[in-house]
Formats: C-alpha cells, sequence, structure tokens
C-alpha cells in the first residue's frame, strides 16, 4: 500500500498509541472528582497543558481541549462572533469548511468580507488593508492551506491588525503546526486550532489554543469546565497523546521538514514531466506537503474520481481536496480560487506526504500517472 493522503490524517505513532493505552487504563478517573484518583487526573491534565504551551512558547496563552479542530474553530468563531450583534468579519475564500461555513452562517448577521487569493495562492495583504476597519471584530485566516499548501502571510496580518485591537485573529493552524516553523510568533495570535490525528496522534482530539484574557462566549451549556468554554467529561489518554504528538513534532519538526521539501521537489519535477499532468499548487510560498494536480486527456480534465479510482487500482491512496468535503460532487473551492477554471477545479486531486513516505513511492505514483496518459490518450 502507498498512503499518500498524509493532509487527511496521520497513522498514530507506536509511542504516543503505547502512551494512550497506559493513561487511558491507569488514568481513568474524571479530573473534576475530589478523591485521590481523580486529583491525581487533575495533575496530570494541568501538567500536559503546561507542557504544550512551554513547547510552543506561549506563556499567556491557555488549552481547550477538543474533538479536533473542526469543534475549535466553531467555539473560537462563535465565541467572538455570539458576543456581536453586527460588526464585520474578514476571511479567506479558501478556508477549511470548519471557518467557511461558520462564516456563511453568519452572514445574515455581520458584513462577511472573503479575500481572494493571488496567482501564488496568497491573500493580497493590501486588499486586507482596505476592508479592515474599527468595525472588524474578527479575522480568520488559515497558516497552511489544506487543498494547495500555501503559506499565508500571517506575519503581515498580525501587523495589519495592530491598529485594530478589538478585532481579533483566529488562525486554524491545522496543516502548519508540527510540520513547517512558523515565521511569525504564536504568541501574537489571538486563537488558533489543530487536530491531532494531523500530527501522529489518534482521532477525535484537537485544541483551541487562546491568548488569556479573551471572552468567548460559550454555545455549549453543562458545567464550567475548560475555562467555562467546554463543558462535558474529556478523554485524559487523548489530551495525553495530544501533549505527546505535540512534544514529538516539534522537536523532529527542522528534520523532518528538510526531508519532505527534498521529497517534494523531486515529485514536484517527475509530475511537471507528464504532459497530461498540470499542477495546481503554486511552488512559492509553500509549505511541501501539499501538492494539488489536475490531469488534462483528449482535450478535456479527467474528473478528480476517475484518477482517484485508477490509482486504487494500484494500491495507490490520494484525495480529492479538504478530507471534509470530499464526498461531495462540486468544485474544489480553493482551486477554483487560484485558477478561476471550473473544470480544472472539479479536476483536482491532492497528493500529501510525510517524512515517512519514501522515494520509491513517489516513483511508483510517478510511473503510474505516466502509464494513465499513454493508456488513456
Amino acid at each position: 500500500m502507498i498512503y499518500l493522503d498524509y493532509a487527511a490524517s496521520t497513522p498514530v505513532d507506536e509511542e504516543i498509541l503505547a502512551n494512550y493505552c497506559n493513561v487511558e487504563s491507569k488514568y481513568f478517573a474524571n479530573i473534576t472528582s475530589m478523591h485521590m484518583l481523580g486529583q491525581k487526573s487533575n495533575y496530570m491534565y494541568e501538567q500536559i497543558s503546561q507542557d504544550i504551551l512551554k513547547t510552543l512558547g506561549l506563556p499567556d496563552h491557555e488549552v481547550i481541549y477538543t474533538s479536533g479542530a473542526t469543534e475549535a474553530n466553531n467555539i473560537g468563531l462563535f465565541g467572538i462572533a455570539n458576543k456581536y450583534s453586527g460588526g464585520t468579519i474578514i476571511t479567506t475564500k479558501v478556508e477549511h469548511p470548519s471557518v467557511a461555513e461558520v462564516m456563511q452562517s453568519l452572514e445574515s448577521r455581520f458584513n462577511v468580507i472573503y479575500l481572494d487569493i493571488n496567482a501564488d495562492g496568497i491573500i493580497d495583504i493590501e486588499e486586507l488593508k482596505k476592508v479592515i476597519s474599527k468595525d472588524t471584530i474578527l479575522v480568520s485566516i488559515m497558516w497552511v492551506n489544506n487543498v494547495i499548501g500555501t503559506i499565508q502571510p500571517i506575519k503581515d496580518v498580525i501587523k495589519v491588525m495592530k491598529d485594530y485591537p478589538k478585532a481579533k485573529l483566529l488562525v486554524d493552524a491545522t496543516q502548519g503546526i508540527g510540520k513547517i516553523r512558523p515565521d511569525f510568533n504564536l504568541a501574537d495570535v489571538d486563537m488558533f486550532t489543530f487536530s491531532t490525528h494531523k500530527i501522529y496522534g489518534p482521532k477525535g482530539s484537537g485544541c483551541l489554543i487562546k491568548k488569556k484574557g479573551i471572552e468567548l462566549l460559550k454555545y455549549i451549556q453543562g458545567s464550567h469546565a475548560q475555562h467555562n468554554l467546554r463543558p462535558g467529561t474529556f478523554d485524559l489518554a487523548l489530551v495525553s497523546s495530544t501533549g505527546l504528538a505535540i512534544k514529538k513534532c516539534m522537536a523532529n519538526l527542522d528534520s523532518h521538514y528538510k526531508y519532505t521539501k527534498e521529497l517534494y521537489m523531486y515529485l514536484y519535477n517527475g509530475l511537471s514531466s507528464i504532459k497530461e499532468v498540470v499542477i495546481n499548487s503554486p511552488l512559492k510560498y509553500n509549505s511541501f506537503n501539499c501538492l494539488n494536480i489536475s490531469i488534462f486527456n483528449k482535450g478535456k480534465f479527467v474528473k478528480s474520481e476517475t484518477v482517484l479510482h485508477y490509482l486504487e487500482q494500484s494500491d495507490i491512496y490520494v484525495s480529492i481536496g479538504s478530507s471534509c468535503s470530499s464526498k461531495l460532487a462540486k468544485p474544489e473551492a480553493t482551486v477554483l480560487a487560484l485558477t478561476k477554471d471550473m473544470d480544472r477545479s472539479y479536476a483536482a486531486v491532492r497528493i500529501s506526504i510525510s517524512y515517512l513516505t519514501t522515494k520509491e513511492e513517489i516513483d511508483t505514483l510517478i510511473n503510474a500517472l505516466r502509464k494513465y496518459g499513454e493508456i488513456y490518450v
């Protein structure tokens, strides 16, 4: 099997899995219980949170554990928006569905502005400067795009927003955290989110990390747990797995990045030599994890599902667009925003790699796509 869908999910690291089983079996008590076992579990919870913040260099932030980035984005976005009856919210046309669909639901109450992307796949900071105002309450911009791999200029966004203290910045860091080193200070971001299963931990866990003092209006009632934002009893083993996943991916970040960048360029150059392959991902400002392509054959673009199932026959697994919306028969929004080509966006195929990916696997993929062109010409 050749797995090239790491942007959708990663295999669980063996050490993290062993840690999960150990904590699940020994620290199963509710952390709110007053007995000794509950208090031991609570101490572990507090220690894990401090370790995550220390690893990421965030002395003035706090952690809210969620079921993943989707829930974390919802808590952060609605947490700010529901405090207001109007105002302006700024986002982009290429956000993950967990942000994009929240924004659509807020359009009846707020002036929601969607920033476009340029040929390099990034927003125009000058456009942000034009639309931001003292009426802006929230800006939500993804750090690394989950479809084409481009890196948004968060450092410049932070600079612009310093003149608008009312507006809070939420950064979906799911495809960036633990994979690339930010050129901005995470401590300057009001809120950011990620999912543990993107960094070799188990599914069902993620975080909203926010600055202390930022008030969010909770929309799930039940208790005052987790800074009065996310009621309910969580799985301490998942929390522990998240802490260990962050620690491991940050410790190995530079070596893994160097490896994946070299492999990405090998993949990029190999696919560029196939005349039927049209590369959608811009090479500039790229994280070197996701490469998006479309196949053009017999004078038209080939539907992404066709390519996906063709590769499946060779036990090669890629994806079409965001894993959270890939089952919907619609154009890939990010590729459409980038290329302005409807047919090309319907043909979008995402190849995402990891430090676990081998050169031999990339060769097999390249040969399979070259063979596709030869067979179906």
